[in-house]
């Protein structure tokens, strides 16, 4: 029973590092429940479950990439102030971790705008819904990695 308790506590701070941008929380927690199952022999963790944290992982790594591009789009950013603005996110990243790529990207996406010639009040309402988009993407990360450590102790404690 020590080995269950163990891997809950690591598993457990995989749902506050999906509040830093571009952490890798859910692939975190995928490996210690993969790393769980092995040392298990899939026993109390079986091969179908790790599928279900797959499908988990998938959708979070989505949300991970797209979920400020998508706000962006959907304030009225254009193809090209998208572009601008991933490229932003990467080099914010890269540049100031691990909060630059908000501002990487919002910056990025204004410049997008600018380039195209939209006027000031269209090209900041484009890059504010970015960064609303990736808060939102944020939020929903945490949901999914509740969910996943939920399913952690549900299949090793209960099932």
């Amino acid at each position: 029973m020590l080995l269950p308790i163990l891997f809950s506590l690591l598993i457990f701070p995989g749902m506050f590092m999906t509040l830093v941008p571009m952490a890798p929380a859910l692939p975190y927690m995928f490996f210690l429940a993969l790393l769980f199952g092995f040392i298990d022999g899939f026993e109390m963790l079986t091969i179908n479950n790790l599928w279900i944290f797959g499908g988990i992982l998938i959708a979070s790594i989505l949300i991970d990439y797209f979920a400020g591009v998508i706000g962006a789009k959907y304030s009225g950013a254009s193809r090209k102030g998208v572009v601008f603005g991933f490229f932003g996110l990467i080099l914010g990243f890269v540049l100031l971790p691990p909060f630059g790529g908000f501002l990487g990207l919002f910056i990025g996406v204004l410049v997008g705008e600018y380039v195209l010639g939209r006027d000031k009040t269209k090209a900041l309402k484009a890059a504010t819904g970015s960064i609303v988009g990736t808060i939102s993407g944020m939020l929903l990360n945490t949901i999914l990695a509740v969910v996943f450590f939920g399913l952690f102790i549900t299949f090793v404690f209960f099932v």
